[in-house]
């Protein structure tokens, strides 16, 4: 289960060089403990195992914890350039990755509540070429 989570967020278990390196049993912690505090039905994970992540009430508060887990977003900062770009692995160039990147993150200017925000962001980069090649990389495994 863990693992879909961390594809569908275009995410890896590397941890950025500067922090404190997480285990792939920290991080499945850190998934169980959002699991915990906000529970998704059976088909919100199927959905999630297909890469199809819905903008529901559940999804949002689910995604927004898993991603302050990752220490990949803040409150009131939103999500860090600097660590998304260390976390998500692709194929492709560093340069373009950054770019999509940038396109993505924004610092909420609609001033929208921290977990729509954050699924806001999220869902730009699972339309990019980043969601693509991950949806790839799922339907490989």
């Amino acid at each position: 289960m863990f693992k879909y989570f961390v594809v569908c967020l275009a995410l890896c278990s590397l941890a950025v060089s500067e922090r404190v390196r997480k285990s792939g049993s920290e991080m499945n912690a850190d998934v169980n403990k959002c699991f915990k505090e906000h529970p998704l039905t059976a088909e919100q994970i199927a959905q999630s195992k297909r890469m199809e992540l819905p903008d529901e009430p559940e999804m949002r508060p689910f995604l927004l914890c898993f991603s302050l887990a990752l220490d990949i977003f803040s409150i009131p900062e939103g999500f860090h350039v600097d660590r998304l770009d260390d976390v998500i692995v692709t194929d492709l160039g560093h340069d373009e990755k950054l770019q999509i990147i940038h396109k993505c993150v924004d610092s909420n200017e609609q001033k929208s509540p921290a977990d729509e925000w954050a699924f806001r962001v999220y869902k730009c980069l699972d339309t990019s070429k980043i969601g693509e090649l991950a949806r790839a990389k799922v339907a490989k495994a």
